[in-house]
């Protein structure tokens, strides 16, 4: 038998290590999309909350008043100052093991009854270790490394790769055209996916590198993230002391940090005679993704230390932090991520389908009397990775409108509804004929993205500001164009089943 060349091993390696990782690259891909968009998510999943600007002096005199009705005696608050993302005031008071929070109206400081969620930031967590803690995190990890060997080895395959840029040809055979289009998404979105995949395994080194992290940080984990972070905060002394309004010590932190950039504020042991006020900058505007701070004595109100310089080697980790954050260059940066994501969500999503077409046309006996039931359950994980996810990210929002405000443990149920409509999707996709799972999933998902504005305005009923309205608009697009696909697929599979028959 004739020994397979280089290019043949390393396109047998990329086809199978993107059909066994694809099943969890497309949803790690689809979700971080999403999160690229948390903030509004978040505020789209708590309609108690409405935009109303207020100056950082308002904001921090409403917070302020509010923690010295209710926190006295705690070793800590935290205010949460509000921006054009996050319009709403938050504070937390509490100890290191427990704490309280509230969010506040920031012109008014009227307690907002906010319903339990775990909004946008659920998107994030699945995306950075799909809701599985430490062994979620390695998985990422891992799969965060094959998608960058897969893309590597993905431009040794492809040799005419910029030619293949500019072939498509939607009229031709299936296997023909869905290959074109895996070619033409991932040569355009690939300095794109090359930047987020890098990054994204930069990010997590801790988690697959731990002996390098230890010995280069004197034995701290994190030591990328956080050993760079000078703390100004001094021993509590027990001894108890007024605290003074705190509006002096933010005008003068705004001196440093930069007018309305101010957004945390930290107070330890509020009351004592050696309690410290820090501010923290918001990261909203710069690439490097570290945040300039600034600490004062409470009491006497001199200036304890302030971080505003970082190590170079420190500032370069936080860089690539901020370039898979997209926390700068406002919407403009964001929507081109949020579009670039789903562009890379398709690309893979068109391989495991080329995989299955693939098959179908030349079906091999790899797993001998078997191979026909593997390739069908094949299809079936690929449908439910696909439509599936999507369909079950939309009925995670679904939830957040349809539960009761006052459900015990309500976030555990927004969350539960995902992954039970999820594990739904593959118990569909495993009874269903590949051309009706396909159909049928995609449909589902196409409705329940289209739909969401209807949802939204019936569960929260009341006017409608920006951001809102930016979430429901995104999502009636998105679920016409999975409706769109969903018929084109069924013309796709109806004239194979008519070409079959003749």
């Amino acid at each position: 038998m004739k020994a397979p060349t280089f290019t043949q091993s390393m396109s047998w390696l990329h086809t199978w290590s993107g059909l066994l990782f694809g099943w969890l690259l497309v949803p790690i891909f689809f979700t971080g999309t999403l999160a690229v968009f948390e903030p509004e998510i978040s505020h789209w999943m708590r309609p108690e909350i409405r935009h109303a600007p207020a100056e950082p002096a308002r904001a921090l005199a409403v917070a302020e008043a509010r923690l010295r009705q209710v926190g006295e005696g705690a070793p800590i608050w935290r205010v949460q100052m509000p921006s054009s993302r996050q319009p709403a005031v938050g504070i937390v008071w509490g100890s290191r093991e427990q704490t309280r929070e509230e969010v506040l109206h920031p012109l008014s400081g009227e307690v907002l009854p906010v319903r339990a969620t775990e909004g946008g930031h659920f998107f994030t967590h699945f995306h950075a270790e799909l809701d599985a803690g430490k062994v979620g995190r390695a998985v990422v990890c891992l799969v965060g490394l094959v998608m960058l060997a897969a893309l590597i080895n993905g431009i040794v395959v492809h040799k005419k790769i910029f030619q293949d840029f500019f072939t498509f040809r939607p009229q031709s055979s299936a296997q023909r055209s869905w290959l074109d289009a895996h070619n033409v998404l991932g040569v355009l979105g690939l300095p794109f996916l090359l930047l987020i995949t890098y990054t994204g395994v930069v990010i997590l080194v801790d988690s697959y590198l731990p002996a390098a992290t230890y010995h280069f940080y004197d034995g701290k984990a994190g030591g990328p993230r956080g050993d760079v972070v000078r703390s100004f905060e001094r021993r509590p002394a027990g001894v108890a002391a007024p605290l003074p309004s705190l509006a002096p010590l933010l005008q003068e932190a705004e001196t440093v940090l930069g007018a309305g950039h101010v957004g945390w504020i930290g107070i330890r042991a509020p009351g004592d005679r050696e309690a410290t006020v820090q501010f923290m900058r918001h990261l909203d505007d710069r690439l490097g993704a570290v945040a300039d701070h600034i600490t004062f004595a409470a009491v006497s109100g001199w200036e304890l230390g302030r971080q505003t310089e970082w190590n170079p080697v420190a500032y370069a980790f936080r860089t690539q932090v901020g370039l898979h954050l997209v926390h700068f260059g406002g919407y403009p940066a964001q929507w081109l991520y949020f579009l670039s994501g789903l562009a890379g969500t398709a690309m893979m999503a068109v391989g495991l389908v080329l995989f299955t077409i693939k098959r179908r046309k030349r079906p091999g006996h790899e797993f001998g009397a078997a191979t026909a039931r593997v390739y069908g359950a094949i299809e079936s994980l690929n449908v439910a990775t696909v439509a599936g996810v999507m369909l079950a990210s939309a009925a995670f929002l679904w939830a957040n409108r349809l539960l009761p405000a006052d459900l015990a443990e309500r976030a555990a149920w927004e969350i539960g509804a995902f992954f039970a409509v999820w594990a739904l999707t593959l118990v569909h996709a495993g009874l269903r004929p590949p051309g009706a799972a396909w159909r049928g999933q995609l449909y589902a998902a196409g409705l329940a993205w289209a739909l969401l504005p209807l949802c939204d305005v019936a569960g929260a009923p009341g006017l409608l500001d920006a951001m809102r309205l930016g979430v429901d608009l995104t999502a009636l697009v998105g679920g016409l164009a999975l409706v769109y696909l969903g018929w084109r697929v069924s013309r796709r599979f109806a004239a194979a089943a008519a070409k079959e028959a003749a």
